[in-house]
């Protein structure tokens, strides 16, 4: 007969106890500050109650309840001891490949744990069922489209967490450095508290991306941040690049804090972005050191969307154009990715009757370096942040007088080449 003792746990966190008492408001570190996105209620909780539902982890199986909760233990206990030394030693210099692991594993189990790792997977399958009732296709009709279930879900999510190696792999790869909030607004965190970010406009929002910045904040003074490798390029590079006098200074404050390990103060616009990026990423609840949430009612308000997310992802419409990017500005420009870096050209002029993309820039150096990537190339151009072409497996041709920058963007492969042309000719 199972006892108190033994007996499993029914209240199993989403976001673990260990981290969340980093924002308790109390030296006891017994409660702290909830902000309810859908009522816009707050009020004081207590940490055990926090970031948690009653059988959040527990699948009905048949007759039988499967509690998962203890699959979550070990890196529970691990990420506490790593978050806690972190803390202690305000600095990421001393981890070692075994601790670096450690970290990449902290943020690949919590991406995955929270309500995400279900509502995501449920809500594309319903915009799948839409658009087949778009095309006139019933999908109750077809067991393979048929909704998941609940049970499903939460096997699904567990699932993933087992097989979270690739996540663990591309997160490694990022430099890791630690933010400072010394001003008057601190973190806050929530019941999603990764957040990814780009660090460029026209950046993706995959792992793997060009430009991404993944963020977790740790206590209400300190954020660790995840860097792509071209982040830390430019930032190394900033002596070299022609800055104001006090952009340059937050550029290289930025470049010593990556090389060092030490904190990056950063200024209070960029913690109020931060926590930003907490509210859009949440499910429903966030969580404080003080009752300080009227930054977070105001950006509610101007978008009430944010109330109740479901999904970091989701599926077009059918037969809608692609969605024009907020953060890339007007004008015409060609984004090129490739295996190792990417950039942004401005283009002065575009020859419609040119071979793929034919176009002119000014940034004649930018096009020459480029130009000089042996790498398998893809070229997005944008008019007014609107994607309108795109060509994978590419290279940039300069042709004409250098200085006039005029390049094509073609197939590197000979005979992508010719069809290219021939599509060119016909208009598609």
């Amino acid at each position: 007969m199972a006892t108190a003792m033994n007996r499993p746990s029914k209240k199993h966190h989403f976001v673990p106890q260990a981290q969340l008492r980093n924002f308790s408001a109390d030296p006891e570190q017994r409660f702290l500050y909830v902000l309810d996105k859908q009522t816009d209620r707050s009020f004081r909780t207590s940490i055990l109650n926090a970031g948690s539902e009653n059988d959040f982890n527990t699948v009905s199986v048949g007759a039988r309840k499967w509690n998962f909760e203890d699959l979550f233990q070990k890196v529970d206990t691990r990420s506490a001891w790593l978050i806690a030394e972190i803390l202690s030693r305000k600095s990421v210099a001393w981890l070692s490949e075994n601790d670096r692991h450690a970290l990449a594993d902290l943020f690949a189990t919590q991406m995955l744990r929270t309500y995400f790792s279900r509502t995501t997977p449920a809500h594309l399958a319903d915009r799948l069922r839409d658009i087949a009732r778009q095309l006139g296709y019933d999908p109750d009709q077809d067991p393979t489209m048929v909704a998941p279930s609940d049970t499903s879900l939460r096997l699904g999510a567990v699932r993933t967490f087992l097989h979270r190696s690739e996540q663990g792999v591309a997160l490694l790869r990022l430099h890791p450095a630690l933010y400072r909030a010394n001003g008057s607004h601190q973190f806050i965190i929530s019941d999603h508290p990764i957040a990814l970010i780009n660090a460029f406009p026209y950046g993706e929002l995959g792992l793997t991306s060009h430009g991404i910045l993944v963020v977790l904040p740790i206590s209400p003074e300190i954020a660790i941040a995840l860097h792509c490798p071209t982040i830390v390029k430019r930032y190394e590079l900033a002596e070299q690049a022609g800055l104001a006098a006090d952009q340059k200074e937050r550029v290289l404050r930025y470049r010593d804090g990556l090389r060092s390990g030490n904190p990056i103060d950063i200024d209070e616009e960029a913690v109020l972005s931060l926590n930003h990026q907490q509210t859009v990423h949440s499910a429903r609840y966030l969580y404080a050191a003080a009752d300080t949430f009227d930054r977070t009612r105001e950006a509610l308000e101007r978008q009430p969307h944010l109330r109740s997310v479901k999904a970091h992802l989701t599926l077009g419409d059918m037969g809608r154009p692609p969605k024009r990017r907020s953060g890339m500005p007007s004008g015409t420009y060609l984004v090129v990715q490739g295996p190792a870096d990417h950039g942004m050209l401005t283009i002065e002029e575009i020859d419609p009757y040119g071979e793929g993309i034919t176009a002119r820039t000014d940034q004649v150096s930018l096009l020459a370096q480029m130009a000089l990537d042996r790498g398998m190339l893809r070229a997005e151009l944008y008019t007014d942040g609107r994607p309108m072409r795109a060509i994978g497996a590419a290279m940039i041709e300069p042709f004409g007088n250098t200085a006039d920058g005029w390049f094509r963007v073609v197939h590197r492969g000979a005979s992508m080449r010719e069809l290219g042309k021939r599509l060119d000719r016909n208009g598609l």
